[in-house]
Order: structure tokens, then C-alpha cells, then sequence
């Protein structure tokens, strides 16, 4: 995408504060001196220096290519500086996985620290120069070196292998102080269209870095928070402007951020979050982007991720969808994905998939139509997302008898139309574990209580009653253990099991993505969901039902569904298989499309040119609804 021209100084301004002196008068760079980090900061940022080179690595370009494998920092530390953090593109899903890395505590010990004073510190040569462009209200100038054909230190020269060719250099600043280099290095030359977009991009990172590490500082927050912000930030925009907002339904003030994305060449703003209470002392949470320039359709988009996922694993799509088509788009954090959406006292009991589709789906749309009364609603779900405005809308009629709730808003009113990505009808896990005719007989025979309780008791690894919600790794541990206490049942089971490798189903999936599915994206889930699915999987009759049974969601989808739907299959998807997905056709709905891609469950929805394909099918066809 075509970045708008501006020239270099100008990306290098903060704030537009450049303050010019006569160069007659300006000191000689090495005589600058390189005052030791402060203590406070340097015990701060040695808890999050990891996440500086994790996030470089992260980086990629436009082509969504990765622009560096391997990262290192250098710290100032009194008058040296010295090698206190690495990471390798290729090594991040390791990291997520907390596994220890064979050579980087070593390549960390092997290097050893160099003076200030040394006349060949290149770098400490570099943090001078970046003194005198910060005292004049300038980011520092970013350096580009041929370590082949540099002069480097022998103490660095030393740690070079064959594919660390070039390296991209970054000084940090906080609170005006120098604290290090951030270096990215590669085996390949940067291209000439690739330096000013890179530049554009580690700019937003300079700023990143060094307005969260001093507000998580000054605030005394926990360095966790400051690590994970640095390392979810969107270096493909650049924040113009920061305030703290207020709206009437709300006591906590929303953070609000004008940014300028560099990618799409266009400024929006993102506000986060609007907590909106449902019941029982749970709330939802959204997050919004709004661009410059919305279209013309009046539809705001709400989407919602699905089982086990937190609503950055929809970042994507949503900027693909407000800033390439101007859509107002709103991200939905269900009932206990976050601190802000649980009950803040007492007990905190689990909560069902009839709590996200009865409670929390219809609180939103009232708080979206409060806000925007002109305007209707697309929902856009993946997976268990898809199902909520799916089973609301059908079961519309039964849900608000049972509730007693006769204001609950009316689907055909505040709905325009749902987009369903890879959600199921009813739960049809792929795989030879579950689902054996001799096993859905005898579970047929079973009181629905019954069931539940027979399989937390098969799940042997601590799953118990009291405990109210597990995350994913436990849940496939859970699946190897009923799959094995399930083998005194019926000894032809068969031996595939699903893993969270087929949970993710996205074979291009890179190490940094899956870094951030494991650090930002998977959350825990609640066992009394986890229940209802494998109700579902083991029914007899194809159906998913509310947890006393009262409800059959399936049934009442492929009977009464009649909103526009927009349903996208991953036709090697192992959780949502293609052909449990064969009554789409049968819903009476006028308007259905179904349109299929060749990836997997989250793949779908992570992979790039899937991405943009699908969200061009996607605005086409919100585009022509009333």
C-alpha cells in the first residue's frame, strides 16, 4: 500500500518540537556524555527488556514478510554497555511456551561488556549522536550497518554467525535518558522500498517503548503490563494523540488514541473500553476503531471471537475492515476474558454458552443502538462468536418467554445481518476419540446433569467441580484424558486425538504469530461451556442446547433463521468439519451466501491473503444489504 511522502525530518519529529541551534555552536558528538541509566528505570525495564527484542523480531513488512531474525539489546549499564537480551524470529513459539532456548543464555554470557570510553564502541558512538537529535526534538536517527564491511568490535565481531549480515540499530529513551540500542540484524540487505516503511514502523516502536515503560513506571503497575503492551503494540500506526475520556454509562474513563497507520495512510482512533454490566456481576468489554472517513452503509460492525479467544485474535479483520472499507467497528471481550468483566466481589461462579447468547449478546446491542440509534448492526463471529447472534436471533421467541424479558431487543430491529466464520450448527470435533455409536448410545440413555458429571469425573488431571474455568492447555489434556478413560467403554476408539495444533489450523502460521496467540489471544474458558460442547458433540441428534436442555439451538437455527447470513467455511478445519456444516443451505433465509477457503480454524482469520479476501467478500455483500 502506498505510504503518503513526507520527508525523513519530519518522521523524526516529536510532537513537532525540533528546537534548531546554530551548528557553529553545537558540540562535538563524542563529547557528549552518557549519563548511567537511572535505578529505578533500569530495575524496571530489566523485568521487560525481553519484550524489546521479542517485538523486534515480530516485525514484518508490508508483503508480510519478516524483517528480522535475530534481535538484540544493549543496555547502558554505569559507563558500559553490555548484551542483555536476544531472540530469534524462529525461536518465539518456543518462548511462548516458556521451553528454555539452547544458546541464547550462552550467547548472552559469551559477550562481554564494553566501556563507554572505548573509542570503538560503536554503539556508545551512536547513543551520543541520538543525545544530541533528542535535545533537539528529534527521534534518533536510525542506523543501517554491513557488518561485513564494518568496523566492529572484536568483543561483537566474535558473535556474528554467517547469516547476520546487517543490522538495523534503534537507541531507546525514557523519561529523556538514553537507556540502550535495540538492534534487529538480517542476513539479507533491506530493498530501497523497504527502509522508509521499516523506518515508519520502528519510529512507532521509539514511542511505544518509551511512553509505556515510563507511565507503567510512574504508576507503579506490575512490568507484566508494560511487557505485554510493548510487545501487542501496532507498529504499523504511529500515535498522534492520547486523552482519557468519559461516557455516561461508564465510571472508568476510556482510553482514547488518534493514530496514523502507516499501512492503510489514513488516521482513526481507537477507544478502549466501554464496560457494559450484564448479569450476575459479569460485564462485557468493546473496544472500538474508528476511521477518518466512514462509508456510507449506516452499519456498525460488532465483532466476536470465539471458545477460548480474546478479541485481539480479530486484530486483522477489524483493520481491514474499518480502515481499507470505513467501517465503524467494534470488538466484543466476553463475560470473564478480562479483570474489567468480572464480578468484583464475592463468589465467581462459572458461567454457559446460554450466558453469552441470553445475557451478555443483548445487553451490547442495546448499549451499540443507545449510542447509535440511526444506525443497524453487522455481527461478524468466528467460531462460537457465529453461534452467539446466530442461536439469539433464531431462538428469539423461546429465550424471551423463558427470561420473562419482554423489551429484550428484537433481532430483525438492530441486526442488518450476521457473518459466520468457521462457527458450527452443532459441535462435530473431527476426530476418532469421541463419537463412537456403542458411546452416543449409552450417553443417549443418560439424564442431561448426568453426562456432565460423568465427564468431569473422567478428567482425572484436577479438573474438579470447584474448579470454575481451564485454559487450553489443560482443555486438550483433558480431551488425552477422556480419551483414554473412554477406551473402557469401546476398545476400537481410535487413536487421533485433537491437539491445540489442530485447534490453531493454520499451517503458514509463523513463530511470532504463534507467540502472540499464546501471550495475548488464548484465555481461559468456563467448564460449564466446555460442558455444553461435549453435550453437543456426544448427542445423538446433531443439536446444541442450552444447558437444561430446554433450548434446542440447532433446531430452531435451521427452522427460523431468516436474517442475511454470510457463512464462511475452512474446509480443512479439524473443530468446525465442512460437512457439519451441511444444513446451511436448508435456512430460510432469502439471503445466504456460503463461500470457503482453504485454511483451518484460526488460520482463517490469520492468514493474510485469506484475511483480505475474505473482507472484500465481506464489505461487497454488507454493501448491498437494505
Amino acid at each position: 500500500m502506498a505510504i503518503e511522502e513526507t520527508p525523513y525530518w519530519d518522521d523524526r519529529l516529536i510532537k513537532n518540537s525540533a528546537r534548531g541551534s546554530s551548528k557553529s555552536l553545537m558540540v562535538n558528538p563524542e563529547k557528549i556524555y552518557i549519563f548511567p541509566v537511572p535505578k529505578p528505570t533500569f530495575q524496571f525495564i530489566e523485568n521487560i527488556w525481553q519484550s524489546f527484542t521479542n517485538k523486534m523480531v515480530s516485525l514484518i513488512h508490508f508483503d508480510d514478510e519478516p524483517v528480522f531474525s535475530f534481535s538484540i539489546f544493549e543496555v547502558i549499564d554505569n559507563d558500559q554497555m553490555k548484551i542483555v537480551s536476544t531472540a530469534t524470529h524462529f525461536k518465539l513459539k518456543e518462548i511462548a511456551e516458556r521451553r528454555r532456548i539452547p544458546g541464547f543464555d550462552e550467547y548472552i554470557k559469551k559477550s562481554r561488556p564494553i566501556p563507554l570510553s572505548d573509542p570503538r564502541n560503536e554503539s556508545a558512538r551512536f547513543v551520543q549522536k541520538a543525545i544530541i537529535d533528542f535535545n533537539k526534538g528529534l527521534r534518533p536517527e536510525i542506523q543501517i550497518i554491513n557488518l561485513k564491511e564494518a568496523e566492529i568490535h572484536p568483543e561483537k565481531k566474535v558473535l556474528l554467525s554467517d547469516t547476520m549480515n546487517y543490522a538495523v540499530g534503534l537507541t531507546l529513551f525514557v523519561n529523556e535518558n538514553p537507556i540502550g540500542i535495540l538492534w534487529g540484524i538480517t542476513k539479507d540487505p533491506l530493498r530501497e522500498d523497504e527502509i522508509r516503511p521499516l523506518m515508519l514502523q520502528l519510529y512507532s516502536l521509539f514511542d511505544v517503548i518509551s511512553f509505556v515503560t515510563a507511565k507503567e513506571m510512574e504508576t507503579g503497575s506490575d512490568p507484566y503490563i508494560a511487557q505485554k503492551n510493548i510487545e501487542k503494540a501496532d507498529t504499523v500506526s504511529n500515535s498522534r494523540n492520547l486523552f482519557y475520556t468519559t461516557t455516561k454509562d461508564q465510571k472508568e474513563p476510556v482510553t482514547s488514541i488518534i493514530f496514523k497507520s502507516h499501512q492503510y495512510n489514513m488516521e482513526y482512533r481507537m477507544d478502549a473500553s466501554f464496560i457494559i454490566p450484564t448479569t450476575e456481576g459479569y460485564a462485557v468489554s468493546l473496544k472500538s476503531l474508528i476511521p477518518e472517513k466512514l462509508n456510507s452503509t449506516g452499519k456498525n460492525l460488532l465483532l466476536i471471537p470465539g471458545f477460548f479467544c480474546r478479541r485481539s485474535v480479530l486484530d486483522k479483520l477489524a483493520k481491514e475492515l474499518a480502515l481499507k472499507y470505513g467501517y465503524r467497528v467494534f470488538l466484543m471481550d466476553m463475560r470473564g476474558r478480562s479483570r474489567q468483566t468480572m464480578p468484583k466481589h464475592g463468589k465467581k461462579e462459572g458461567w454457559t454458552v446460554d450466558n453469552y447468547i441470553q445475557d451478555d449478546f443483548p445487553e451490547v446491542l442495546r448499549w451499540i443502538r443507545w449510542h447509535y440509534p440511526s444506525e443497524r448492526t453487522v455481527v461478524v463471529g468466528h467460531s462460537m462468536g457465529g453461534m452467539i447472534p446466530r442461536f439469539y436471533a433464531s431462538s428469539y421467541d423461546i429465550i424471551k418467554e423463558l427470561k420473562e424479558e419482554f423489551n429484550l431487543p428484537r433481532p430483525e430491529e438492530h441486526l442488518a445481518g450476521v457473518v459466520s466464520i468457521t462457527s458450527p450448527n452443532y459441535i462435530s470435533l473431527k476426530s476418532n476419540f469421541i463419537g463412537l455409536d456403542t458411546i452416543k448410545k449409552g450417553f443417549g440413555l443418560m439424564p442431561h446433569q448426568m453426562i456432565s458429571d460423568m465427564i468431569l469425573s473422567m478428567a482425572s488431571f484436577s479438573m474438579q467441580a470447584t474448579i470454575q474455568t481451564i485454559d487450553l492447555k489443560k482443555f486438550f489434556k483433558f480431551l488425552l484424558n477422556l480419551h483414554s478413560s473412554l477406551r473402557t467403554f469401546s476398545y476400537d476408539l481410535g487413536t487421533k486425538v485433537l491437539t491445540i495444533k489442530d485447534f490453531v489450523g493454520y499451517k503458514e502460521i509463523t513463530p511470532p504469530e504463534w507467540y502472540f496467540l499464546m501471550e495475548d489471544v488464548f484465555c481461559e474458558e468456563s467448564v460449564s461451556v466446555i460442558m455444553q460442547f461435549f453435550q453437543s458433540q456426544i448427542s445423538n441428534h446433531r443439536s446444541f442446547l442450552s444447558q437444561d436442555g430446554k433450548i434446542n439451538y440447532t433446531e430452531n437455527f435451521i427452522k427460523n433463521f431468516n436474517l442475511p447470513i454470510y457463512s464462511v467455511i475452512g474446509t480443512v478445519d479439524q473443530i468446525v468439519p465442512e460437512d457439519s456444516l451441511a444444513d446451511l443451505p436448508k435456512l430460510p433465509s432469502e439471503n445466504k451466501v456460503i463461500t470457503k477457503y482453504d485454511q483451518g480454524h484460526l488460520g482463517i482469520i490469520f492468514h493474510p491473503e485469506t484475511v483480505r479476501k475474505m473482507t472484500e467478500g465481506i464489505n461487497d455483500w454488507i454493501t448491498k444489504l437494505p
